[in-house]
């Protein structure tokens, strides 16, 4: 038992600093969820530059922040979650998502809506709809309410 001891003790002292710091407090305590993106969105299309995507059935893909830190997808046959953090003046940021990865029909957009949202970088509500800007001027993802 002491050689254990003494062995994790050696570890501690050759490890890099960053690795024995604590998390960062947005990590530990995230933003809360503003209140305008409550409750769930349907997607109802993509404008990319040359190319506009419709989505004939908005409800099977879905998109919602149950809690702070939070991010949850229905991307047609599969599910998909991670962490998302929010900052001023509409910043998104979209975390790693754990998602399932079923095999939906064909000429689903399941993969494409999940990829889409990971390259989320700001949001914003226009006449009632939430847009979703993507990096790199590769679009913005528009989203209604749940009915």
């Amino acid at each position: 038992m002491a050689g254990l001891r003494q062995a994790l003790f050696l570890a501690g002292l050759l490890l890099p600093g960053w690795l024995l710091q604590s998390a960062p407090a947005w990590a530990v305590n995230p933003p809360p969820v503003p209140a305008e993106l409550a409750g769930i969105w349907r997607w109802v299309g993509l404008d990319a530059p040359g190319k506009a995507t419709r989505v004939s059935a908005p409800e099977r893909y879905l998109l919602s922040f149950p809690e702070a830190g939070r991010i949850a997808l229905k991307a047609d046959c599969n599910r998909a979650a991670g962490g998302a953090s929010f900052g001023e003046n509409g910043a998104l940021k979209v975390g790693v998502m754990a998602m399932t990865r079923a095999m939906c029909p064909p000429g689903s957009l399941g993969d494409q809506f999940a990829e889409d949202v990971s390259l989320v970088t700001h949001w914003s509500i226009k006449d009632g709809a939430l847009l979703l800007e993507l990096g790199d001027g590769k679009g913005t993802m528009r989203f209604l309410p749940q009915m």
